[in-house]
């Protein structure tokens, strides 16, 4: 399998070649130009590589710019890739049909149309931007059931990536806008903390301002664990907030467990245990698990309901396919095996790039509702 820093750079390559040929080749200029730019291209399709954290030793406090300036034109040519193609085939299809007088890939359509197509996906890559650094709007989830003993409402923040880089009046802000809902509850799914705790804890400390009546709760994400599984645990232990790993607690008619994250825990000695996750609930229990990967256990699933993350809905199309085909989720609502069922949140943050394209961050708030009290407003 492709190393991360493997992958990246020759989907970059990829993408740059492409869009070479099609926004350079066929304007006939001569070869000694043509492979200046051609090398450009493929240098510019190297740029998210020249994002680490090695270059802030160099670049101080230009280093944020820096980031956010590589990966706009990063975000930038990977959605001129998708504008170019969708434009591209619906020209083709509308030139065999007779619509049009030439064909996408020639000098003439390339002089005539590239200028439309590249100040669309300038504003597109704005958008980007703004969609991936705003705070995120609320997504409401209405679930009944006759576990449900009395209405709650539990709020879900997933996928933070807090890092040294993020804007901390964006963490503020998910806070209000979560301590808004009046949450009963509110579960940390994991991938909260995603630098070295020495370089964010006064931003991680923000998160003490979180209120919910029945507690907070969080699990690990793949993230911890890069970041540093002991350290970011018990910093949000330090918070208050209660660690759920292989384990649960009984609020009233709910049991509420947690378990490692499925794709980096096993890596680091983590073992997922649902056994013991659900020993100590009560028959007729709610059982509501959070696990920051989503994960179908089949045969397996003793629970209700399962809180998940990582997938960000795909982040920045058309990213989606690719995280579909991986985890088998991407985000909302699923029915699984064993009358389980599965939510997963697009997250309120986002890794790499603070960008999103066509894949909007949320602030889950979930409202379980007792079955007989749906039965009596219908």
């Amino acid at each position: 399998m492709l190393s991360w820093a493997a992958a990246t750079l020759l989907t970059g390559w990829v993408i740059m070649a492409f869009l070479f040929i099609r926004y350079v080749w066929f304007l006939g200029i001569s070869s000694l130009a043509g492979g200046g730019l051609f090398v450009l291209f493929l240098f510019m399709g190297s740029l998210p590589l020249l994002t680490g954290y090695k270059f802030e030793n160099l670049l101080h406090g230009f280093y944020p710019y820096y980031r956010y300036a590589l990966y706009f034109i990063f975000v930038g040519s990977v959605i001129l890739l998708v504008l170019t193609l969708a434009v591209d085939a619906g020209w083709f299809i509308g030139h065999r049909l007779g619509w049009f007088d030439c064909l996408p890939y020639s000098r003439e359509y390339c002089i005539r149309f590239n200028k439309f197509i590249l100040a669309a996906a300038f504003l597109c890559t704005c958008y980007a931007l703004y969609a991936g650094t705003k705070i995120p709007e609320i997504k409401k989830i209405s679930l009944t059931s006759e576990k449900i003993e009395k209405p709650r409402t539990i709020a879900v923040l997933s996928d933070l990536h807090i890092h040294r880089i993020i804007n901390p009046q964006k963490i503020a802000g998910i806070i209000e806008r979560t301590n808004a809902q009046n949450p009963d509850i509110i579960l940390l799914a994991g991938d909260i903390i995603d630098d070295r705790i020495s370089r964010v804890s006064e931003i991680v400390a923000l998160l003490k301002n979180l209120k919910a009546r029945d507690g907070i709760y969080f699990v690990t994400g793949n993230h911890e664990f890069y970041a540093g599984y002991q350290t970011a645990v018990a910093e949000l232990k330090k918070l208050g907030f209660r660690f759920l790993e292989n384990e649960g607690i009984n609020l009233q008619d709910i049991w509420l467990a947690g378990i490692p994250d499925a794709t980096a825990g096993g890596r680091y000695g983590k073992k997922i245990d649902l056994s013991q996750t659900f020993a100590g609930a009560r028959p007729g229990q709610f059982r509501l698990l959070m696990s920051h990967t989503p994960v179908d256990f089949e045969s397996r699933n003793n629970f209700d309901l399962e809180i998940s993350g990582h997938t960000h809905g795909g982040q920045i199309f058309p990213f989606h396919i690719p995280v579909l085909l991986r985890n088998h989720y991407l985000a909302g609502l699923y029915d699984m095996k064993n009358g389980a069922r599965l939510y997963v949140s697009r997250g309120a943050g986002q890794w790499g790039p603070q960008m999103r394209f066509l894949a909007p961050s949320e602030i889950t708030v979930l409202r379980l509702i007792p079955a007989e009290q749906k039965n009596k407003k219908e």
